[in-house]
Formats: C-alpha cells, structure tokens, sequence
C-alpha cells in the first residue's frame, strides 16, 4: 500500500482548529484539531492514501458543521432551511445528514422553537395575517398540524384586528370616511396580501363606518 512521509505539521493560521500536515510529495491534508488530539500525528511518520482520505472526510464534515454555526450565529434556521443552505455550498447529502442530526440532538436545530420564534418576530416587524404566515413558513416544511397550532395560539396574543388596524393607520384611514370603489379596492388588495381574511378585513370596515 502506498505510503506518504509527513514532513511538517503546523496549525493553521486562518482556522485555528485545523491543523495542515505537509507530505514528502509537496501535496498537503488537513486534520480537525479534536481528531489531531484523539490521533496524534508526527514528524517522520508515515501515513497511507487510505488514512489521508479518512481525514479528508473528516475535515469536510467539520466544514460542513462550521457552516451551520457560522449561519445559526445570525439567527436560528429551521432544519429544512439549514439542509438547503447547506446544499448550496456544495456539501454532500451524507455530511449535511451527519451534520444536521448532531445540532439536532444538541438542540442548535429545533423547529418548534424555530417555529415560535419566527411567527412572533414576523407578526412584530411586519404586522401580518394567518394567511402570510403560512405562506413565509412553507419553505421552512414544518409539520402543518404544527403550524395550525401555532397560528391558533399566536393570534390569541396579537388580535388580528388591532393589527389590521395598525396599517388602517399606517395608511392614515380614518373612521367614518366613505371611501371611493377605487380607494377601497386598493386597500382591500393591500390587506389580503398582508395576509388577513376578507371577513377580519369586512368586519373592520364597517367597525371603522368605512362601508
């Protein structure tokens, strides 16, 4: 079996948990800091085609687990967001697996709590109806018992009508102001792309003597 005789190890200096090992042949592979310390390397050791493959695997899956915590440090993802993010930067099915069940049993990834936090923050900034957030939560591919659920509990904190009633204001409507078909048209199409039923929206209306 060919062999490879290592020449040099040094740490890495961009990446401080990899260590970068120099071979006889010029050619060079690198090895994650925790398999270094459970495998130790050395000066003059010889090391075959079939190891240096295994620490190639190795290293792409602490890529790949990178990665996912350098995307999870801006905001939480959902399980089915992390696995296309993490498609997109060419990782194969099998790293990105073994990469989204180890944060899943760590809990890093947990898409009822992602599920939570994304419904409350897009109702906060963006003051949206039911039907918005189904249609913002499809990608993320959560259970669609869970999402019913989830709405239902939601809007029992964030009433739909003072929301409706928040872009009644920031359109700067007035109660008691007949307004013409034109007008109305405009803000009914406004309002059912915020994602409200048309009966939320009716009963607002006549509520605020606009109809």
């Amino acid at each position: 079996m060919k062999k490879r005789k290592i020449l040099n190890i040094k740490r890495s200096t961009r990446y401080n948990d990899r260590i970068i090992v120099k071979l006889d042949d010029k050619s060079v592979f690198r090895v994650p800091e925790d398999a270094f310390v459970l495998n130790p390397l050395h000066v003059g050791q010889t090391v075959t085609l079939d190891e240096i493959e295994n620490y190639d695997v190795k290293m792409r899956l602490q890529e790949a687990k990178d990665a996912a915590f350098k995307l999870l440090s801006f905001r939480m993802r959902s399980i089915a967001e992390m696995r296309k993010r993490l498609k997109e930067k060419s990782f194969s099915q099998i790293e990105i697996d073994h990469v989204i069940d180890k944060l899943t049993k760590l809990n890093y990834l947990n898409d009822v709590e992602f599920g939570k936090a994304f419904v409350k923050e897009k109702i906060k900034n963006k003051k949206i109806g039911p039907k918005a957030i189904k249609s913002e939560l499809f990608p993320h591919q959560l259970s669609p018992d869970f999402v019913d659920e989830l709405i239902e509990s939601v809007y029992k904190k964030y009433k739909i009508n003072d929301l409706i009633t928040f872009h009644l204001k920031r359109k700067k409507i007035k109660k008691n102001t007949q307004m013409n078909k034109s007008d109305l048209s405009r803000l009914n199409n406004y309002l059912l792309r915020k994602g409200f039923e048309w009966d939320n929206i009716n009963g607002l209306y006549v509520e605020w003597g606009l109809i």
